[in-house]
């Protein structure tokens, strides 16, 4: 209940914003965006979309053969757009999804819980590292351009990028030097290793990280191959991204391009489903401190989910077909105890 009541209070802070920042740049740009989404340019854009989600369905393959897990990309793709929906579709739009490829995975490959979930960590960790490279170029570019309105959100965003950027370079000198990052955490908290690792889920929880620390070595190909098709999909967003502004403003370079999908990324991090609001937001922003256009800056917000959203129905689809899968495995169950029991 608590987390039906959180998602509604930030589909609500999101629908609000929407409304105030389509009030300035006029609803009529509702109208427009649809019109482009339903265009070949759209259909352009979209189809991008769908090349970017077969290069992360890939990654996770990728991840799971270095595992010594192997399985059909086919199949990978299923869970993988289920777990894109759910972390698109809630609060925060980057993370949420996670959970659900985990249980997946597990369910219908029989992988262990260790294996299941360390792929998923990987595959994010990876996903961050180049998030955060663009993200950090992008901003670059921006303040080259542009500027922040106040102090307070300049601060704002400085302190999120460079603790994120903090994590990451904590994660990535500890697992280069073989080291555990919980353990580390664990003593900052005062809290002693094995009264974690003594409990069955502790086990499992420091057996995930073994996994995790071991694919992240420099000796391993594993590890660059991924690293390669991380920065393809990124490539590929940020190609997405500057086709779009073409379509809507041609001639632009590509360091004002760098500036609004740096932006974009930003206002993915916002605790808002689908990045509603947000997205138009700072799309508007960095467009109009840009000299593009506030209005068109919308424009721009709503096309981009709506390709994404686009992929989210499908993973909605699979959603219900695996949940009524397991329904009916444990109806199937629950009828066999009872003739037992007969």
């Amino acid at each position: 209940m608590k987390k039906i009541l959180k998602f509604l209070i930030a589909l609500s802070i999101g629908v609000v914003i929407f409304g105030f920042v389509m009030g300035r740049a006029g609803w009529d740009k509702l109208s427009d965006a649809f019109v482009l989404f339903l265009s070949v340019k759209g259909i352009i854009i979209v189809l991008l979309t769908f090349v970017i989600a077969a290069i992360s369905i890939l990654r996770w393959k990728l991840i799971l053969r270095a595992q010594g897990l192997d399985t059909r990309a086919k199949d990978l793709g299923k869970l993988w757009s289920v777990g894109f929906a759910m972390s698109y579709l809630t609060p925060v739009a980057l993370f949420g999804g996670e959970a659900f490829r985990i249980y997946l995975a597990k369910k219908k490959f029989n992988f262990s819980w260790e294996k299941s979930a360390a792929s998923v960590v990987i595959d994010k960790i990876l996903d961050g590292t180049l998030f955060l490279m663009f993200l950090v170029v992008g901003i670059l570019a921006f303040l080259f351009y542009g500027y922040f309105p106040s102090a307070t959100m300049a601060w704002l965003v400085a302190l999120i990028i460079l603790g994120l950027l903090g994590l990451m370079l904590l994660f990535y000198f500890k697992a280069v030097n073989r080291e555990s990052v919980l353990e580390w955490f664990l003593k900052i908290f005062g809290i002693k290793k094995e009264k974690i690792k003594n409990t069955p889920n502790g086990k499992i929880i420091f057996d995930t990280e073994k996994e995790v620390i071991r694919f992240f070595s420099p000796r391993r190909k594993a590890f660059w191959k991924g690293l390669g098709l991380s920065f393809l999909r990124y490539f590929l967003l940020f190609l997405r991204a500057a086709l779009l502004i073409f379509f809507l403003k041609e001639g632009i370079e590509v360091p004002r391009v760098l500036a609004i999908y740096g932006f974009a990324n930003l206002a993915l991090l916002a605790p808002l489903p689908a990045g509603l609001g947000s997205l138009e937001a700072a799309s508007a922003f960095s467009f109009g401190t840009l000299g593009l256009g506030f209005a068109t800056g919308t424009i721009f917000g709503m096309v981009w989910r709506g390709a994404d959203l686009f992929l989210c129905l499908i993973g909605i689809v699979f959603l219900i077909k695996f949940g009524a899968d397991l329904a009916e495995v444990k109806i199937l169950g629950f009828i066999e105890n009872l003739r037992k029991i007969k």
